[in-house]
């Protein structure tokens, strides 16, 4: 499974995605506890050095949001 970090840094960091998005890199910097808002998938999934689905951005959401002791708990 992929965890935010992974995939701001498969995309080539938060310098990158901010410019490709037009967001700030501290909007960036915030997704790792708040999760990746779905209107920027297909721009990640474009900068993604990596294979990565939307599938992939929405369990790193999924464990991003979970409250602590419950990551990959999911069925």
């Amino acid at each position: 499974m992929h965890t935010i970090e992974d995939i701001i840094k498969a995309c080539g960091g938060a310098a990158r995605i901010a410019a490709a998005i037009g967001k700030s890199k501290d909007a960036i910097y915030k997704w790792p506890s708040i999760g990746i808002p779905d209107r920027h998938w297909s721009a990640l999934i474009e900068l993604s050095d990596e294979p990565l689905t939307p599938n992939d951005i929405f369990e790193a959401n999924q464990a991003a949001r979970a409250p602590a002791g419950e990551a990959g708990e999911a069925a």
